[in-house]
């Protein structure tokens, strides 16, 4: 699956968006990074993703997009975005062209409002993951992910959220890995407000 610039454009021209962050939510900032590489003998789409170290904080383990709380010194928060994708994992903001803004999500359960901006890289990316927050950076194709889509399921409550998961195979997909890392580790599972994210993503690209 090769995402063009005219679906993208289209995604985020109907994405209902909410422009403004809740105010009673920590606010913070998510980069998705599209990109094409070679699947399965042609180039496909794929999407930039993280695991966090297990360090004991909230989202320790977690599969995630890059990105992180907006601070005080952001102009924005698309410039923490790039901020924090540079931080985590070595991209800086002149390697990326911005595409857009799908808006604001809330995390429903850890007291997170993030904003959510598209990108895709201006040159083949090199990675440089800072070891204290990323224990891995994988690359999904897109079309992985549509795969194991429901269109059927509905979010409206916190429990629900408990039916929305991506489940794929690490080594496929694992482009860089700190040596802490697990050396064991098959599968990772994307689940919570990145896997929320994805659902509202693929629904508006498949729709």
């Amino acid at each position: 699956m090769l995402l063009t610039s005219a679906e993208i454009a289209r995604i985020l021209t109907a994405t209902p968006r909410r422009f403004a962050p809740n105010p009673k939510l920590q606010h913070s900032a998510v980069m998705m990074i599209l990109l094409e590489r070679e699947w399965q003998g042609a180039t496909a789409t794929h999407l930039v993703f993280i695991m966090k170290t297990r360090d004991g904080s909230r989202h320790a383990g977690q599969i995630a997009f890059p990105g992180g709380k907006v601070d005080s010194g952001d102009a924005s928060a698309l410039a923490a975005a790039l901020r924090e994708t540079h931080e985590e994992i070595g991209v800086a903001p002149d390697q990326l062209e911005v595409l857009g803004s799908m808006g604001y999500f809330s995390t429903m359960t850890t007291g997170f409002d993030a904003a959510v901006f598209l990108a895709r890289p201006r040159t083949p990316l090199q990675y440089s993951p800072q070891t204290s927050e990323v224990a891995a950076i994988f690359e999904i194709p897109l079309v992985k992910l549509v795969e194991q889509f429901d269109p059927h399921l509905q979010l409206r409550a916190p429990s629900d959220m408990l039916q929305l998961h991506f489940h794929l195979p690490a080594t496929p997909f694992l482009r860089t890995s700190r040596e802490a890392a697990p050396t064991a580790l098959t599968q990772i599972c994307i689940w919570g407000f990145t896997a929320r994210v994805l659902q509202h993503f693929l629904q508006l690209l498949l729709a």
